[in-house]
């Protein structure tokens, strides 16, 4: 077997790891994994969609969950035809985007094999899996994963000099999911223009048909047919939460947080070799430009998020592939500490990324307490209340790994509304309750605590120990059950 297809066959049994060790999604992901499954399971019965009881801040496109459930479905199906659970299907669906995202970033390092050889390409794919962020978000369903795969072709191409399926690419990934790639691709495209090697009416002959076809498919394809104005692209939601003067509703950060946090936590070690690079290696000067260039504007911006430049990591991947190379391909001439540093970089950012995945499992009690509800309740309580189970997903829990996937039981009711108020008699008339600890007060003469599932809260140094780093757990999401119910606890 090929190097090549060795570390793209890692690349792919890390990214699927990840899903495996955390297959549960926050509420950042929740639009496009619900319009998931609602395609997969309601298809044209649009009464049913999640989207018109929760429509969320900003409009939203149905073009990458489209995609996703269409390639799901046959899947799905087999998985149904076989008894599998209904959770399974979550699992496939991030399954399925996860490998698109995984396939176009082969296609992106075949392309540095061609433009910049075979050592650098494969370096690329090892440093990417010795990080953890970059593998952990390909498989979550977030518009920017999605953007992922035709930002990648674009980069691709861009290698490659081919500059038609470049616009073309760009137009989908600007178009279809995020408007801030054109700060990033547009740059990139720049480039290629002020040297040369683009010219201007080469530039607007594809730009313009491409972006007409894209916002027309969009408008029209996923919108008039399938749901209306949800079909609206997902462009517009960075204009809303940067430009809007709401910023604060999500959250600010100080312009230097994507330098001196995002990018050292996402790069790890091998962000060490990148000035490395510059000096060694003119190849690098150029995509570094790029993607320094596109963060420094970003940063500009107060609402900050570290998934906002996750497309730029392959191209600084890429550069740290450019200086680790040339320390491989001249280790002997250089003091032995060089290439066993990098070496030991490499190990050190893998075992760091275990430890991020460490602390990544346990953000997602909401998940795992609705998988401990239906393990909870046996056919003799089901058959008690009639087959006719109420469950609340109070808000935190929804916000921390429930879905529509984790619905197991057709024939329960899942609520959840916002609009009830704690301790209300109407709250207190659900048979199941999934809340905080925190609202635990007001159920205890109604509700019995039959099961608790923990969450995040810290970590803890403590020297005297073995390992001396230490996850502190807290309970997050309490299961509780009428009384009248009688539900066995843990």
């Amino acid at each position: 077997m090929e190097s090549g297809s060795i570390v793209d066959l890692l690349l792919v049994s890390l990214c699927l790891l990840y899903l495996a060790l955390c297959p549960y999604t926050k509420v950042e992901e929740s639009f496009n994994f619900q319009a998931a499954h609602d395609l997969l399971y309601h298809v044209g019965n649009l009464s049913k969609y999640d989207h018109f009881e929760f429509p969320g801040v900003v409009p939203r496109t149905f073009v990458g969950p489209l995609v996703v459930s269409f390639i799901s479905k046959p899947l799905v199906s087999f998985a149904s035809s076989l008894g599998a659970a209904k959770p399974l299907s979550q699992w496939i669906v991030r399954g399925v985007l996860g490998l698109l995202v995984c396939l176009a970033f082969i296609s992106f390092r075949r392309a540095v094999q061609t433009t910049l050889g075979k050592t650098t390409a494969s370096l690329l794919v090892l440093i990417t899996c010795s990080q953890f962020h970059f593998l952990f978000y390909v498989s979550r369903p977030l518009p920017n994963t999605f953007a992922l795969v035709p930002a990648l072709f674009a980069f691709r191409s861009w290698l490659l000099g081919r500059h038609a399926p470049f616009i073309w690419s760009s137009a989908a990934a600007i178009v279809l999911f995020r408007a801030e790639l054109a700060g990033l691709l547009g740059i990139m495209m720049m480039v290629e223009v002020v040297r040369g090697r683009c010219g201007v009416v080469t530039l607007f002959k594809h730009s313009v048909p491409a972006g007409l076809l894209w916002l027309g498919w969009t408008d029209s394809g996923c919108g008039q047919c399938v749901l209306g104005e949800v079909g609206v692209a997902r462009g517009r939601g960075p204009l809303v939460q940067h430009c809007s003067d709401k910023s604060h509703l999500w959250g600010t950060k100080p312009i230097w947080w994507y330098f001196a946090s995002a990018l050292p936590r996402s790069l790890l070690l091998p962000l060490l070799s990148i000035p490395v690079a510059v000096v060694t290696e003119p190849r690098s000067r150029l995509p570094l430009f790029c993607a320094l260039l596109y963060v420094f504007l970003y940063s500009l911006l107060p609402h900050k998020e570290m998934r906002f430049i996750i497309y730029t990591i392959p191209l600084f991947n890429m550069v740290a592939a450019l200086a680790y190379s040339n320390i491989w391909k001249n280790r002997r001439k250089l003091p032995v500490f060089v290439p066993l540093g990098a070496v030991c970089s490499l190990l050190v950012s893998f075992g760091l990324a275990l430890c991020f995945m460490s602390v990544s499992r346990h953000n997602y009690p909401g998940g795992h307490a609705m998988s401990l509800l239906h393990g909870l309740v046996d056919r003799d309580t089901e058959m008690k209340l009639g087959g006719r189970v109420s469950v609340h997903v109070g808000v935190e829990a929804a916000m921390t790994g429930v879905s529509r996937f984790g619905e197991e039981r057709q024939s329960w009711n899942y609520s959840k509304r916002e609009d009830l108020v704690p301790g209300s008699a109407e709250m207190q008339e659900f048979d199941f309750l999934l809340i905080s600890v925190e609202d635990h007060h007001y159920y205890q003469e109604s509700h019995d605590l039959v099961g608790r599932s923990e969450g995040f809260t810290r970590l803890d140094w403590s020297p005297s120990l073995f390992p001396p780093l230490r996850i502190v757990l807290e309970d997050r999401i309490l299961v509780l059950a009428k009384k009248s119910v009688g539900c066995k606890k843990i």
